[in-house]
């Protein structure tokens, strides 16, 4: 003979809000109807994990039962399909039980659908835009040759072929799309320092060898300034080499000739 389970309480009306909640399915698709298991069977289990006692208990949803485990139901269970119209399920707030089930008890939550928060969508708006926003604000006040950095990295093409209006447009295009990245490469100072060498380069004010295995002053001092490691970016090298008390010398006599 089957263990019977000691009958739990399911939450109170005080645990659980009475108000309208909508349930989407999830991903892309939107079926014009689709109707959700309601009903465990040997075949298609719908179980719910009770942590108290630590098993596995059948369900069904049935429209005159108070409770949605099988062992708690008496033999004179009604069930109703429970369907998505167009990938969409309202539930008004008189439907406390059905909430209930498809809130807290469905092992499908948030797996074939999910319970759709106008509060919590709103809040997650509200930080993209304000992120969007920061981004923005940031790659238009940003220095013209800070702001060159990061282009050098996002953007396609030569940036130096770029006028300053030019530059500073696609860059607010590009942080009001990628909010996120923009503001990372913001706080990334090997990027700077790479666009540093970069310029110099494009100055003759430093040059790299033929074979990107060496760095060098240009012109009369011609001084090794560093040698690249094998398989290293010149410029990712050079980067590496101003955070080290040697390189900051170089950095700064770089910086007085840019």
């Amino acid at each position: 003979m089957a263990k019977q389970v000691q009958k739990k309480e399911v939450p109170s009306q005080k645990e659980f809000e009475f108000k309208d909640r909508m349930y989407l399915l999830k991903g892309n698709a939107t079926p014009i109807s689709f109707m959700l298991r309601s009903k465990h069977s040997p075949n298609k289990p719908l179980l719910y994990f009770d942590q108290e006692y630590k098993v596995n208990r059948a369900l069904r949803w049935s429209d005159n039962q108070t409770s949605p485990f099988i062992d708690e139901q008496d033999g004179y269970a009604v069930s109703t399909p429970i369907i998505f119209e167009n990938g969409s399920l309202f539930v008004k707030k008189e439907q406390v039980e059905l909430q209930k089930f498809l809130s807290i008890y469905h092992p499908d939550n948030n797996n074939a659908y999910y319970e759709f928060d106008a509060e919590e969508k709103a809040a997650e708006e509200y930080d993209e835009l304000t992120a969007k926003l920061d981004a923005q604000v940031t790659a238009r006040e940003m220095p013209i040759e800070e702001l060159e950095a990061i282009a050098r990295v996002v953007l396609k093409g030569k940036v130096e072929l770029l006028t300053s209006s030019e530059l500073r447009r696609d860059m607010l295009i590009y942080a009001s799309k990628n909010p996120a990245e923009f503001n990372s490469l913001v706080n990334d100072d090997s990027i700077k320092f790479r666009n540093i060498a970069i310029r110099a380069v494009q100055m003759d004010i430093i040059n790299v060898s033929s074979d990107g295995r060496t760095v060098n002053w240009s012109g009369k001092d011609k001084g090794r300034i560093i040698t690249v490691p094998f398989g290293e970016n010149a410029y990712s090298a050079l980067a590496a080499f101003f955070l080290t008390d040697e390189g900051m010398d170089v950095l700064s006599d770089i910086s007085n000739k840019l």
